[in-house]
């Protein structure tokens, strides 16, 4: 009985972390699409449509399907990539806002 009550326990469980993982993917995907709007309402200058805010995240959800597809090795590049791009923006952010800071006496 134990044996039963353990092995539906593990079911259960790996139901349930898969379900997270879904929503997990999906919810970041979702934060990868606003940004994206972000960026083209600031830089266009446009106002986009709920229609098209939902486009832009139907594309970006169906792009993490296809990389999940291609495989890991593409995750860890992308992963790599990541990695060496975090502290490089920070950094040129930085030195770019200490030049533009003005100076005060």
């Amino acid at each position: 009985m134990l044996f039963i009550a353990l092995g539906l326990a593990r079911v259960y469980t790996g139901w349930i972390y898969s379900i997270a993982m879904a929503f997990t993917g999906t919810s970041g995907n979702l934060s990868v699409a606003l940004y994206m709007a972000s960026m083209i309402e600031v830089g266009q200058g446009w106002s986009l449509t709920r229609v098209e805010l939902a486009a832009i995240a139907w594309v970006v959800n169906i792009l993490s399907g296809i990389i999940n597809i291609i495989g890991t090795k593409t995750i860890g590049r992308m992963s790599t990539f990541n990695l060496w791009w975090t502290p490089g923006v920070t950094f040129v952010l930085v030195i770019t806002l200490l030049v533009g800071a003005p100076v005060k006496l």
